[in-house]
């Protein structure tokens, strides 16, 4: 159910882009501030829409408190930051490779290179392995060794597949839809509107998570 409000929500900003003047002036304007800001828009707005607001949202419902401790709220700022510049650097490799066109084989090659490419040999690994060091780091008060402890006890192989590969499977399930629409928009929007999704799947989340906690516990 998350994945296809996202879906939803995702395929109708784009439509609104595309139909509704108010909402292509103020995307236009957006993308103007995008480009005039350079790489400090991307980083604290990824910072912002990827670890704050979703961090405090997680912070103010009482039964998740715990798994979100200040200091584990402030690493996943400052990991989303970077993932800004690491995204948008993807974003614009892309459009010099493949050109600014939005004809089904140039989001194809897109789409291929950022859920094929991107996503399982670098984005989701590393995005698993910050989180999983940043939590036993700042949430459980263990030590980068005991982060590790999974890759050194099941070895590379077993570790990709136990942890890795069911948060692809969803990832894809989730962002092709997403992304197919992020490559229908101009470059300038194309991070704009990835923080914006990215934000609303991690609030969904974080909702989600607090509904099947409570079920559990009543």
């Amino acid at each position: 159910m998350p994945g296809a409000v996202l879906s939803a929500f995702a395929v109708g900003l784009l439509l609104a882009y595309w139909y509704v003047p108010a909402v292509n002036a103020a995307l236009t304007r957006l993308g103007e501030f995008k480009l005039a800001a350079g790489w400090a828009f991307v980083v604290v707005s990824t910072a912002v829409f990827g670890g704050l607001i979703p961090g405090l949202v997680q912070r103010a419902r009482p039964r998740l408190r715990h798994t979100m401790p200040w200091k584990f709220l402030w690493f996943t700022v400052v990991f989303w930051a970077y993932k800004g510049l690491e995204v948008d650097l993807l974003y614009r490799l892309q459009a010099v490779w493949f050109g600014h066109g939005t004809d089904p084989t140039t989001i194809a090659k897109k789409i291929f290179i950022d859920m094929g490419v991107y996503c399982p040999v670098w984005a989701v690994p590393s995005t698993v392995l910050a989180y999983a060091w940043g939590e036993t780091v700042f949430s459980k008060n263990g030590s980068a060794a005991q982060a590790l402890a999974p890759i050194r006890q099941l070895g590379f192989r077993g570790w990709f597949g136990r942890d890795i590969v069911p948060v692809m499977i969803s990832n894809w399930a989730v962002w092709v839809p997403a992304v197919c629409v992020i490559y229908c928009l101009p470059l300038a929007l194309q991070l704009p509107v990835q923080n914006l999704v990215l934000c609303f799947w991690s609030l969904l989340l974080v909702l989600q998570v607090g509904r099947d906690d409570e079920a559990v516990k009543n």
